[in-house]
């Protein structure tokens, strides 16, 4: 861990946990205010969409991070593509980050996501199908990294409940994503479920 991160990067990570909490709370506290008691249906409909959306976010956002710029790149260099590429030299390390290390970037990733969901109007269906659309992405981004770290932990340390998700690939395989640190290391960047890989690499090779 640099000493960068140590004071300004990990103080930014635990302001954007912070503001992503009470984002998240105000979303759900408008959501059901809104909707009553039909809000955990608008959830439950948008959830599947949101975990979809959420994986190929996370396809893009890893191939870029992966293939553009550096750890001195202003703004983004150390809250996004220093762990990134730490991560390719140390696969494991992400398995010992406590978790503001561990969830402090992509809490900063789903800001964007939160304070748009807040600022919609709750005046029919579709806008609260939208915030809860764009709320289950913010806490999707969340996820996505505790799935990255489990599909790396030892199986005899990870939790029974996450290897039988894994098994069921609700959320990332372990050995879907070890295809990603095989050599050349240029496919199978989706980090949430890992569902759309298989036409993100298409789409890479047909780029290439």
């Amino acid at each position: 861990m640099t000493a960068a991160y140590a004071r300004s990067q990990r103080l930014l990570e635990i302001g954007a946990i912070s503001v992503f909490a009470g984002l998240c709370g105000w979303g759900l506290w408008r959501i059901t205010m809104a909707a009553q008691w039909w809000a955990l249906a608008l959830l439950l409909l948008a959830a599947p969409l949101a975990w979809l959306a959420t994986d190929l976010l996370s396809g893009l956002l890893h191939w870029g991070l992966d293939s553009f710029g550096s750890v001195r790149t202003p703004v983004i260099g150390q809250s996004f593509i220093r762990p990134f590429r730490e991560h390719h030299v140390d696969p494991q390390a992400m398995t010992h980050h406590d978790f503001i290390e561990t969830h402090g970037a992509s809490c900063l990733a789903a800001l964007p996501f939160l304070v748009i969901a807040s600022q919609l109007p709750l005046d029919d269906w579709c806008a609260l199908l939208a915030q809860s659309f764009l709320l289950l992405v913010g806490l999707g981004a969340l996820a996505t990294n505790q799935c990255h770290k489990w599909a790396h932990m030892n199986e005899a340390a990870t939790p029974k409940v996450v290897r039988t998700l894994q098994r069921y690939r609700l959320i990332l395989p372990r050995g879907l994503h070890a295809l990603h640190h095989t050599s050349p290391f240029d496919s199978h960047f989706c980090m949430s479920n890992g569902w759309l890989n298989s036409p993100f690499n298409a789409l890479l090779r047909l780029c290439r």
